[in-house]
């Protein structure tokens, strides 16, 4: 047997194990391994629930001050939890997220069982500079309504650049990488403008703009716009050249060379870069909000610091957190659909 046919066997081997993975049924009964894993989570809460109950509270202002909210907030946690923990006992595919996040998510309630008892019981973080889980909780239930408005208007600037600066991105890094003439005057902006974070250049958005959440959009725009055109130009200037000569000896025209031939090789720069420019956005979003924003988040969280509510500002972080984690997620989502023609080789 030649060297090409057993290259051409493993190959073959290959396919067949991928393709009897991806046949792998989903309805299968969870082991006994499995399902004691899953349990892990319960005996987080559990240690959570019962540091709460037991120990005292030594917080100087006991009067203005009753723990009271973070007991249920376990129970609602518990309740969801236990249905995912059903449905899991049967879905192999959610079994297989709940079990690998099982340990994250006991070390999680870990976390807030200490610093519940750093700071209500036994003091040694001060109040209410670091807040305990209970307050965090109870004011985030208390302002959830001016917390989601300023969640709004922040997603809505984010939001706005980010397509503003995708689309503009596209387009002038498909020009600098298929003109000359544009690349030899947008390639200078790339390079001295470009790398400059988008919160120097704010003194010149608001007085360029005469306005804040304008300035904001500027700032979140040049912050996507960047990246897109930068990575999207440079995959172009780097495709093999003896494709877009064969395109060309077929009879192919400019624009059909571009649409399939230019941009399907540029996907993988394209999904790198999206993932840059929306990082770089929550960054330019958050930053300019604090300068001269009458909303937003980042307003939300210096406003309620000036007012010493600290609870609050730790509730705001955590929604934040959560925002930016989903649209991560989403994007990373994204980008695996958009590469799976890559499967098994390196993904994030």
């Amino acid at each position: 047997m030649s060297s090409k046919d057993v290259i051409r066997e493993e190959l073959h081997k290959e396919e067949e194990r991928l393709f009897i993975k991806e046949k792998e049924p989903i309805i299968e009964r969870a082991s006994l391994r499995d399902a004691l894993k899953m349990l892990v989570p319960f005996a987080g809460m559990a240690i959570s629930a019962i540091e709460f109950v037991s120990l005292p509270q030594v917080h100087p202002l006991p009067v203005q001050y009753h723990a009271e909210t973070w007991l249920p907030t376990l129970g609602v946690c518990a309740v969801v939890y236990a249905l995912f923990y059903v449905f899991s006992l049967f879905v192999r595919p959610l079994r297989q997220k709940v079990a690998h996040f099982s340990w994250l998510i006991f070390a999680f309630f870990c976390f807030f069982t200490l610093q519940d008892f750093l700071t209500l019981r036994t003091g040694t973080l001060k109040l209410p500079f670091i807040p305990s889980p209970d307050k965090i909780v109870h004011e985030l239930i208390a302002n959830w309504d001016t917390i989601a408005m300023d969640a709004v208007s922040s997603m809505t600037t984010l939001f706005s650049g980010l397509v503003i600066g995708i689309s503009m991105g596209i387009v002038s890094g498909i020009a600098c990488g298929c003109v000359r003439l544009v690349d030899y005057w947008i390639n200078p902006l790339l390079k001295i403008i470009g790398p400059v974070p988008a919160l120097i250049w704010m003194p010149i958005f608001f007085v360029v703009f005469h306005s804040s959440n304008a300035a904001a959009l500027a700032a979140v725009f040049l912050a996507s716009w960047f990246p897109l055109t930068l990575m999207i130009s440079s995959a172009i200037k780097n495709i093999d050249k003896g494709l877009i000569e064969r395109a060309e000896t077929l009879g192919a025209s400019k624009f059909y060379i571009i649409l399939h031939v230019m941009l399907p090789n540029s996907i993988p720069h394209i999904a790198n870069a999206l993932f840059m420019a929306l990082s770089h956005s929550f960054g330019a979003m958050s930053a300019t909000e604090l300068c001269g924003a009458t909303s937003g988040l980042m307003f939300r969280i210096q406003y309620t610091r000036v007012m010493a509510n600290y609870g609050e500002v730790f509730a705001i972080i955590g929604v934040m957190i959560v925002i930016f984690a989903t649209l991560t997620a989403i994007m990373f989502a994204f980008r695996n659909w958009l590469l799976r023609w890559q499967k098994g080789l390196a993904r994030w």
